[in-house]
């Protein structure tokens, strides 16, 4: 049977093996489209059946875009030859009614703009189950550099119809959210400080879908939000916004809490959840270093948010936790920390102030099957907290990364301990390690399948190498 006579059920579940259904947690990462771009050049069934997967999360394909300052032009290009096609999806219509009504409220009457609107073979934006609302899309100087890629003309004149870029690319945005029916992500890199706009967005967001009635957001499983903008007690909380209508989240990812407001917020969000099984709390890494001495209330901010967390308990499998600070922990979070123990996955990545008081949290870590601790600043190591982990999740630990900045008389009973209790691990990456160290790792550690360490410098390596060989 050739491929062209595929019946459609047996392309659709080809298709969606194609699909990356659990983008990466690194926000950094993007989702490769390459193999279902393929798939809908092979014909005209194929492209029927492979369309659909291909948009599914069309901007996940540019999502390192949306979190990094820096990116190159090839990129940005592609990217906004994304919003031209979503744009055609738009009707007609709509785009000249905004353009006229620009006109009237500048007394253009006079002026017409011809821009070209491609009638596309398929509706994309009902494919849509992911949105990212980046910068890209917000940033005044950014859109009127590439507007020429977006929103082509045949004017000869471009500064006449600069002045209706903005109002065509925020209906754009308010087209998405009203006709994104099925969104499973939802993501929003930057405070949006346009409060007329983002309250629009939410409200169409939020309204139940015209054709049945039903929530729109009730299938949404993972909410990003980077809260960027200090103290704006004046913009929309987009945690009290969506209270009412995101229940079932699977993940949240929130970074930067400044205030009592938003710890409240977000606590009472995450308490509302009644499935939540990954959590991502973090701070921005340079900020962290200022602000973090600067405002007292930190560790209280995270107190109330790590007290709302025990609400999780029976569903909650992985913590994340970044450039956070553990410092003035209060004890009723403390305690709502020790009830949590179905985690599976803890992962801290320069995290301050880890002290023995948090060891009462790790005696009820015992069911820990993946453990990474980062500390790439020269700070104190938390090796008893370290150890007490290891130790209490032998039995389930298969993967096991710590990186720190190792001096010479530091960490030396923390890996002797991995040597002792670890013997589950599949996957190992350490710091600097020392030649007895790596031998007592690969006699009791025996199903490792990946090492990865910085060897010390050592004299007598190529001695204990010869050892290792006999060990193995």
């Amino acid at each position: 049977m050739t491929a062209s006579f595929l019946i459609s059920e047996c392309l659709e579940q080809i298709f969606s093996n194609l699909l990356d259904e659990n983008p990466s947690r690194n926000i950094q990462n993007r989702i490769s489209t390459k193999d279902l771009h393929s798939c809908t050049l092979v014909s005209r069934h194929w492209c029927r059946i492979s369309t659909p997967f291909l948009y599914t999360y069309p901007f996940h394909h540019f999502r390192h875009l949306a979190y990094l300052d820096f990116y190159l032009d090839d990129e940005a290009i592609s990217y906004f030859k994304l919003i031209r096609t979503l744009l055609n999806c738009i009707p007609k219509i709509e785009i000249e009614q905004i353009i006229t009504t620009n006109n009237n409220n500048n007394d253009n009457n006079n002026k017409e703009i011809s821009f070209i609107h491609n009638l596309t073979t398929f509706n994309y934006v009902k494919f849509i189950r992911g949105l990212i609302f980046d910068q890209l899309l917000f940033n005044t100087r950014r859109l009127l550099h590439y507007q020429e890629i977006w929103f082509p003309t045949n004017n000869d004149n471009k500064m006449e119809y600069n002045q209706y870029s903005i109002p065509i690319i925020y209906h754009l945005i308010k087209f998405l959210c009203k006709h994104c029916n099925n969104l499973t992500i939802l993501e929003f890199p930057f405070t949006i400080q346009n409060n007329g706009l983002f309250h629009n967005m939410i409200e169409l967001l939020i309204n139940k879908d015209n054709n049945n009635g039903r929530n729109k957001l009730i299938n949404l499983r993972d909410l990003y939000y980077i809260d960027n903008i200090n103290r704006h007690d004046d913009l929309l909380n987009l945690y009290l916004a969506l209270t009412n209508n995101v229940c079932n989240l699977n993940l949240i990812y929130h970074e930067k809490i400044d205030s009592i407001e938003k710890a409240n917020s977000l606590s009472k969000f995450i308490s509302l959840q009644k499935n939540l099984q990954h959590i991502i709390l973090t701070e921005d890494e340079l900020a962290s270093l200022f602000y973090i001495f600067d405002d007292i209330n930190i560790d209280y901010y995270y107190s109330i948010v790590f007290n709302s967390l025990s609400t999780q308990s029976k569903s909650l499998k992985i913590l994340e936790f970044i450039n956070l600070s553990f410092n003035e922990i209060n004890e009723t979070a403390l305690n709502s920390l020790c009830l949590l123990n179905n985690i599976r996955e803890l992962k801290l990545y320069e995290c301050d102030w880890i002290n023995d008081n948090l060891c009462s949290w790790a005696n009820n870590l015992k069911n820990l099957e993946i453990l990474e601790y980062v500390l790439n600043y020269s700070r104190v190591l938390p090796v008893n907290f370290l150890i007490q982990l290891i130790k209490l999740s032998f039995k389930n630990l298969i993967k096991l990364i710590l990186y720190y900045k190792r001096e010479q008389d530091q960490g030396f009973q923390l890996i002797n301990h991995i040597s002792l209790y670890s013997h589950s691990l599949l996957h190992l990456e350490l710091p600097k390690i020392f030649p007895n160290e790596l031998i007592s790792i690969f006699k009791s550690c025996n199903k490792l399948v990946y090492l990865s360490a910085i060897l010390s410098d050592h004299n007598s390596w190529d001695e204990h190498f010869r050892i290792l060989v006999i060990v193995n």
